[in-house]
């Protein structure tokens, strides 16, 4: 067994770095290896013999079941199978405390042998040596351990962190989801009165439509007739036809009636026979003419109060304006005033009549009450919200107007920037095309200016020869040449040189 353990303790020494020899005389080699030292990573651990377990294995405190079976359902438990595993763990956990007490048992056998045969100097040597392994594995203790606490203080601010962010994401989530119904009711109640609105519009268009065209018939028919014939009623005095204008005020036509109802004396026989078309308008009129006249005269006594189809007429109104027809009927009841006169005196003596009281009808039921009190409510506050609606919608039509006069102003914005690319593009492709034909021109004076030197260089040649035919050959080569030059330059325009 000492011989087993000299390996791993010199492998142990001579991984850690040298350290100078203590004074004084060097210690004997000791007879018996040293033990191991209990802080060493994996101490040898003699075999032994466990009882037999189920698949539920348990090592170090840990069962070794498979992993695959979280994701399945949890199977019931047997209890039998339970104790046993149970058992088999407390006898483990028996047998690991008594094999512990051996090994530490063997341990400081193995020590005290391993200092048995040693001197005091090297026991001395062994232990500064173990103090200063001791002192420096507490200190790498120590700094692991700061180091343990930096990381769990700052994985618990991470943690914090992190809680915190997912408390304001899910408050945000909260708060949105409340924006997302809020809007969808928004949407749906928007929906709702656009489509009122839209049917509101639909009528009012038709409603629109209807009176324009009561309106075009209207001036058809004024435009056909501009004077109708009116028939004054009263029941007990006379029968009337009047034909007046419709822009004429009924004040004439009242006074006419009044005139002729006073100059008659209201009887009904002579109201029948006066009904004589035309000539009974003319007298009419006449008269309605001269009140003025003998206004001053005679003191008018009769008033009398005009209708038409239930509706009482205003002097200052015109048949246009209160809707009369050709041939329509007007009622006219006259009004006796009775607070003058004779005889006002025995109407005193009469007893007086005493008026029924109203008696109002108020509902004695609760129930009936706050009913008609919450539909008073409901309408007062449903007439609000559509005022309200009414304003949002006008708001919203403000608003698209604006963005729509905006989208216009950025299409606009547009079409200038198109157009002014293209005339861009335009004189780009002419200031190009001008100068491809400046190369052209260009190009030809060069081709002319080297022709003149050719031909300069000829003559001089010639000049030189004395052989005056040759001379002859070439200057009337040179002629044609300049011929042909000329006929060129002609043709293509006048060229520099």
């Amino acid at each position: 067994m000492n011989g087993t353990n000299t390996i791993p303790s010199q492998n142990a020494i001579g991984s850690r770095p040298a350290k100078p020899p203590p004074t004084g005389l060097a210690p004997s080699a000791p007879s018996v290896a040293p033990p191991l030292l209990p802080n060493h990573p994996n101490p040898p651990i003699p075999n032994r013999t466990l009882p037999p377990h189920s698949n539920n294995t348990v090592v170090n405190g840990t069962y070794t079941h498979n992993q695959k079976g979280k994701k399945k359902n949890d199977t019931p438990v047997d209890p039998a199978a339970m104790y046993e595993s149970l058992k088999s763990r407390i006898a483990a956990l028996e047998e690991e405390e008594v094999l512990e007490e051996e090994e530490e048992k063997i341990f400081a056998e193995e020590a005290v042998k391993s200092v048995k045969g040693m001197e005091e100097n090297a026991v001395h040597a062994k232990y500064i040596e173990l103090f200063a392994e001791l002192k420096r594995l507490e200190r790498d203790h120590a700094k692991e351990k700061q180091k343990l606490v930096k990381d769990k203080d700052a994985a618990k601010g991470q943690l914090t962190k992190a809680n915190q962010t997912k408390v304001k994401m899910e408050n945000l989530a909260r708060e949105l989801q409340k924006d997302n119904k809020r809007l969808r009711e928004d949407s749906k109640r928007l929906a709702q009165c656009i489509e009122e609105a839209q049917e509101e519009i639909m009528q009012m268009k038709s409603d629109m439509s209807k009176r324009v065209d009561k309106a075009k018939t209207q001036d058809v028919k004024y435009r056909e007739m501009p004077d109708i014939v009116v028939k004054v009623i009263c029941r007990y005095r006379a029968e009337l036809f009047f034909k007046i204008s419709r822009k004429t005020k009924f004040s004439r036509l009242f006074n006419a009636w009044t005139d002729r109802m006073e100059a008659t004396g209201g009887k009904k026989d002579e109201g029948k026979t006066s009904v004589s078309g035309k000539q009974m308008n003319g007298t009419a009129k006449s008269e309605a003419a001269s009140t003025h006249t003998v206004g001053s005269n005679v003191s008018s006594s009769m008033q009398f109060i005009f209708s038409h189809n239930g509706r009482t007429i205003d002097a200052d109104q015109t048949p246009e304006e209160q809707g009369v027809e050709d041939g329509d009927e007007i009622l006219a009841v006259e009004l006796m005033d009775l607070t003058e006169g004779p005889g006002l005196d025995d109407f005193e003596d009469l007893p007086e009549s005493r008026r029924q009281r109203l008696r109002k009808n108020w509902t004695d039921d609760p129930q009936d009450a706050r009913r008609s009190l919450e539909d008073i409510f409901d309408g007062v506050v449903r007439e609000r919200l559509k005022e309200v609606l009414r304003q949002y919608e006008l708001r919203e039509r403000h608003f698209e107007c604006v963005i729509r006069s905006k989208e216009l102003e950025v299409l606009l914005s547009r079409a200038r920037a198109a157009e002014q690319k293209q005339l861009a593009e335009g004189e780009k492709s002419r200031a190009d095309r001008m100068d491809d034909e400046n190369q052209n021109l260009r190009k030809e004076l060069e081709d002319a200016q080297n022709g003149q030197t050719m031909l300069i260089d000829k003559l001089i040649t010639c000049c030189k020869e004395p052989n005056a035919e040759r001379t002859q050959r070439l200057f009337a080569s040179l002629r044609d040449e300049l011929e042909k030059r000329g006929a060129k330059l002609a043709d293509g325009g006048p060229v520099g040189g």
